[in-house]
């Protein structure tokens, strides 16, 4: 597994003291075209890898069976090794004081069966929706929307950066 560095610590961030860690998974799934399959939000109008918090009591693999099927709708997968590892110090993103030390980890997935995606609370309001995406267009529409307000909202600052690390580590594991 390669530790993406350095870490992310979301601009104006000010320590209170209190940082809670907070574990997520997420899925790299890529086809034979060398697209990945990513999460198209149309309210932030940005693509991310699928996944997220794990719950207590829950295994890695547990979690990303759970949101891949929340948001793409997988029912039958086969998750594989770890490939990438990285972490954010960063606000909640309910907008809250609250500090994490998030650490992500990316698991080469494979899917083999599609079914109806279970969007969930935020997964409903951000619209998102599974779409197959070449890396470098990716890229180039997450670098676009990053500079605009929502993304530059307080919890939500790291996110396309932690996204993009990923990504360019990715299009030069598939060269």
């Amino acid at each position: 597994m390669i530790n993406i560095t350095p870490m992310i610590i979301e601009e104006g961030l000010i320590e209170n003291g209190t940082v809670k860690e907070r574990k997520t998974v997420r899925a790299i799934i890529t086809n034979e075209q060398h697209e990945v399959l990513l999460v198209y939000s149309k309210l932030f109008e940005d693509y991310t890898f699928p996944g997220g918090g794990i719950k207590e009591n829950e295994t890695d693999i547990d979690c990303l069976k759970r949101e891949l099927n929340e948001e793409i709708g997988a029912v039958d997968l086969t998750v594989y090794e770890p490939l990438f590892s990285i972490d954010e110090l960063r606000y909640g993103v309910k907008g809250s004081d609250n500090v994490y030390l998030q650490n992500s980890t990316y698991y080469r997935c494979q899917i083999h069966t599609f079914g109806e995606q279970n969007l969930q609370g935020r997964e409903l309001a951000h619209g998102i929706t599974p779409i197959w995406v070449s890396i470098d267009k990716a890229l180039v529409q997450n670098e676009k929307v990053l500079p605009n307000s929502l993304h530059q909202t307080k919890g939500l600052k790291t996110v396309l950066i932690r996204e993009n690390r990923i990504l360019k580590a990715l299009k030069e594991i598939l060269k």
